[in-house]
């Protein structure tokens, strides 16, 4: 374990935690749910946000949102809390320089980006694209991270092994 992260992985494992920590009070907020009236609640917030409940959008959402079924909120509820925890153990990871998280974050970054290159080409909108850029940019970025920690451990271990002495 290395003493202190770079500042570039600090700033990714600060956005992961802060993402982490939303998605987890969100899963709560979706356990809360459970048993009321989901189309009821989503009225609330409609007449709090001052649009009209007749608004075509408006009605038809909040028909779909009656007929969302208690099993379904679980299953969010417990999806969206596995993966709070998962951004969660990556962004505590980093922030205290654990070697294991950079790799993880690699590689889940990089599963993500082929398929984030296909919506953008198939349905290309800026956000998309600016979604895109910045996994790309982090996962290079943690990607050089990751191989020159990895590089300085094998030349360490090389020279230790080159310095020690040979056993009679």
């Amino acid at each position: 374990m290395d003493k202190k992260a770079p500042l570039g992985i600090r700033i990714i494992a600060g956005a992961k935690i802060v993402k982490g920590v939303v998605l987890a009070l969100l899963s709560l907020g979706v356990f809360d749910v459970i048993h009321k009236d989901v189309a009821e609640i989503a009225l609330h917030f409609v007449e709090l946000a001052r649009i009209s409940p007749e608004n075509r959008y408006v009605a038809l959402a909040l028909e779909k949102l009656g007929l969302v079924e208690p099993a379904t909120l679980v299953r969010l509820g417990m999806l969206s809390a596995l993966y709070a925890s998962i951004l969660l153990i990556e962004g505590l990871g980093l922030w205290f320089g654990v070697v294991w998280a950079e790799y993880v974050v690699v590689i889940s970054t990089g599963l993500f980006v082929p398929e984030e290159c296909k919506a953008t080409l198939q349905h290309f909108t800026w956000f998309r694209l600016s979604v895109l850029l910045l996994n790309a940019v982090m996962l290079v970025y943690v990607a050089h991270v990751v191989w020159s920690r990895y590089r300085a451990r094998a030349a360490l271990k090389k020279t230790e092994s080159v310095e020690a002495p040979a056993l009679p």
